[in-house]
């Protein structure tokens, strides 16, 4: 097998970001300034875009989560996955880049209890982009949780 021509779209979150912005205090916390480092790259032969984040929020204890995103070719959807260091959990699809935009949806659990969310990444030039994240409790209007910007700082290390 091969992987999906549509794997080449996310070639451009390979490298090495960091990212300053803001989370919305809300039932997931006080919120506050928050400062992050990513490391993305294709991975598991090409079917996968992985990466690694690390948060950190003034003297609050750091976060760590792992994503992966490929794409279905069944549903002709991207799926990303989403692991943290709190337990946390997600699972979110997309149709793909709307011009500079992508849009990916879908649920997420932690503490117990699920809701449903919505990440946008936006291609703001070379080597730079927003991603704001929102929240949805209980049917309820979508909320915006947090947002930040990234800049790229290195290319991906070879493998």
């Amino acid at each position: 097998m091969k992987p999906a021509a549509e794997m080449s779209n996310l070639k451009w979150f390979d490298g090495n970001w960091t990212c300053d912005g803001t989370i919305v205090p809300g039932p997931m916390g006080p919120g506050g300034k928050v400062t992050s480092s990513v490391k993305s790259h294709l991975d598991f032969g090409g079917f996968w875009q992985s990466g690694m984040v690390r948060s950190s929020m003034g003297g609050k204890p750091g976060m760590e989560g792992m994503f992966h995103i490929t794409y279905d070719p069944g549903p002709k959807e991207y799926v990303m996955l989403w692991v943290d260091n709190m337990g946390g959990y997600a699972k979110e699809t997309s149709s793909g880049w709307e011009g500079d935009k992508i849009v990916f949806s879908g649920q997420t659990a932690m503490g117990g209890k699920q809701m449903g969310t919505r990440d946008t990444f936006t291609k703001a030039g070379a080597g730079s982009m927003k991603h704001d994240w929102e929240g949805q409790m209980e049917g309820a209007a979508w909320s915006p949780m947090g947002s930040e910007t990234c800049k790229r700082v290195a290319a991906p290390a070879k493998k």
